[in-house]
Order: structure tokens, then sequence, then C-alpha cells
């Protein structure tokens, strides 16, 4: 029997909003292994267990050259690396690569429902991930004062108008302090709200908007970039 308000649980911590009604917010932010072009992580590993991939930069443990020291978990900004109590071993996402290798996409992206996650490479002029990067700003790295130079990107979340002390909405304020958005994902995040707004705007007029075309993505394959091989069709290993 529990006796009071409690105080703890599972994902407790990430299922709490913050302010105060009327004005709470709360929004759910995925997190996956970063990739970054400084990982901490491999600056951390006293056995160079921990290692870049040439060809697409995912950052990968040998899981035969770990110790299990868990200096990488602790190095980490973004708590990434988890500890496997019975491999006594570091280990952490790895980006699917396997099936990149093959030309299909990860999982979570094939598989989201709310088809939110765009895979591709950020250097190629042609992809979507260049142009929400590059050409119109809005895909920004989580926490950029970490200085790990990560290479997952997010659009920062469009949260409702905020109530004033009389229940009205108040067009100039968020529910979410922007300093917290500011913190989150650094000082482009004004920017970024602004080039939003103007674009669905100007969606809402009828007029073509090719950002809001990229974040609605209406056909599912544009998410999966160059990796557009169905992974059911790949030749599967037999069973052990």
């Amino acid at each position: 029997m529990m006796v009071g308000a409690p105080q703890w649980g599972p994902n407790w911590d990430e299922d709490m909003g913050g302010g105060e009604y009327p004005n709470s917010h709360f929004f759910y932010l995925p997190l996956l292994c970063m990739n970054c072009s400084e990982p901490a992580c491999l600056e951390a590993c006293p056995r160079d267990t921990i290692y870049r991939r040439d060809e697409d930069g995912i950052i990968l443990i040998d899981e035969d050259r770990c110790h299990g020291y868990r200096f990488c978990a602790e190095a980490c900004p973004y708590k990434r690396i988890y500890f496997n109590e019975q491999k006594v071993i570091a280990q952490k996402c790895i980006s699917c690569y396997p099936r990149l290798e093959e030309g299909a996409a990860p999982a979570c992206v094939r598989q989201c429902p709310g088809r939110l996650r765009h895979v591709g490479f950020v250097d190629d002029p042609d992809s979507d991930i260049y142009k929400l990067v590059h050409k119109w700003k809005v895909a920004l790295p989580l926490r950029p004062d970490f200085e790990v130079l990560p290479n997952v990107f997010y659009i920062p979340p469009t949260l409702p108008t905020a109530f004033d002390e009389n229940g009205e909405f108040d067009e100039d304020a968020s529910r979410m302090p922007t300093e917290q958005l500011e913190q989150l994902f650094g000082p482009g995040v004004h920017k970024a709200f602004e080039t939003i707004a103007k674009e669905r705007a100007k969606a809402h007029t009828g007029k073509r908007s090719e950002l809001m075309d990229i974040l609605i993505a209406r056909n599912w394959n544009d998410l999966l970039g160059p990796f557009t091989t169905d992974p059911g069709e790949l030749e599967r290993p037999p069973a052990r």
C-alpha cells in the first residue's frame, strides 16, 4: 500500500513535465547514439576499444577488446552507452550498420509510425538531411555546448501558445521558456522557429513549400535517403 505521493518510478525523469498549470509543458525527446565527430567516449577509452567507421562515421565498440571499465559511459554527455552486466562490457546503438551495408535504412527510421526520422548523408546536397541542416537550418544538434559535434539533428518542438493571466492565448509566448529550448538546441532555435512559421504560413496559402514537403513526408520512402532496400528481401543467415 502506497502512502503519500510517489517520488520515483520507471523512467520517472523522462515522464515529468515542466512549468506550472496552465502553462505546463512536456514532450518526448528520443535519444540515440549521436555518432559524434569528436566523440568523448572514444577519447575516454584506455584500450582503444571504440572506433569510427571511415565509410559512414558510425561509432562502434569492439566488444572483444572491451574490459568493462565504463569510462566511456561516464564520458558520453548524452549517456547513450550502457553496461551489459551479463557480458561485462559496454554496449551502445550500432546505427543498424549491417542494414546500411545492404542498402536498408535503420529499423527506427523504417518503423517510425510518425514518419519523424530521416537518414542520409549530411554532406550530400541532394539529401533531405542536407537541406534540413544546411539549407533551411531547422535541424539542430542537441546540446551543442557539449562540443562533441553530434551527427544526429533535431527539429525543435513547436509547443502550444501560452495562456496569459486571464486565461487567454498569449500569441507572443510559448508554454516552454525559450531559454530552455535554447539550452537544448542552441541559439539557432529562434531562427529555426521563424523559418518553420514562415514556411507553414506559405503552405497555408496554397503555395508550395519545400520545407513543409520534407517535414510532412507524405511518401514515407522519402525518409530513407539512399537506403531504400526492403530488409524483408535480404538474404538471412541460416538459423543456428
